[in-house]
């Protein structure tokens, strides 16, 4: 994966900012995890995968109204698909599957890159260009983040209650196989 750059990171961060104006650290961690590492830490098995995301998509309520697609990455390789909008296309699950999980396969990152990635934000917020985060809480964060060794995390408690997410990662290069890219 190529790392990004100021130029490239900064306008994808405000643009989820913008979006997400509640997005915490570790929210803003997720979604530089999913831009360098992608989803394969959520593909246990085609089957266990299968099931559990028929667990999820079952009970939500389609919104045609909300956002398909999220840019992940600076390079527009990588998007979160949110589930809520993609039902009310009723589309099925079936063909999806296979796209996210290829996904997984096909954006993969390193753990140094994750850290340059991370770095990168930080710089960008020390510097003042993202004003959100101060640095003590960002220092602490980053202390935090080294403890635990750089794992994925789930979204914070404010972001999960205000925006309720409910995405999967696709590849850029799927959208249009499947005709989501026509937004």
């Amino acid at each position: 994966m190529m790392q990004p750059d100021h130029m490239s990171l900064l306008p994808l961060i405000e643009l989820h900012l913008s979006w997400y104006p509640l997005m915490e650290l570790r929210d803003v961690y997720k979604l530089i995890y999913q831009m360098v590492m992608g989803a394969e830490h959520l593909m246990p098995s085609r089957e266990e995968y299968t099931k559990y995301l028929a667990a999820e998509f079952e009970p939500l309520q389609p919104d045609p109204t909300e956002r398909l697609l999220e840019p992940v990455r600076p390079d527009g390789a990588l998007y979160r698909l949110n589930l809520r909008p993609y039902k009310a296309r009723r589309l099925g699950l079936d063909k999806l599957i296979s796209y996210l999980l290829e996904t997984a396969h096909v954006i993969t990152g390193t753990k140094p890159e994750l850290l340059a990635a991370w770095d990168e934000f930080t710089q960008l917020c020390l510097q003042g260009q993202i004003q959100q985060f101060d640095g003590v809480t960002i220092e602490q964060f980053n202390q935090w983040l080294e403890r635990i060794e750089y794992p994925a995390l789930h979204h914070s408690e404010t972001y999960g209650r205000e925006y309720r997410p409910a995405y999967r990662l696709i590849a850029a290069e799927f959208l249009h196989e499947f005709g989501l890219d026509e937004d």
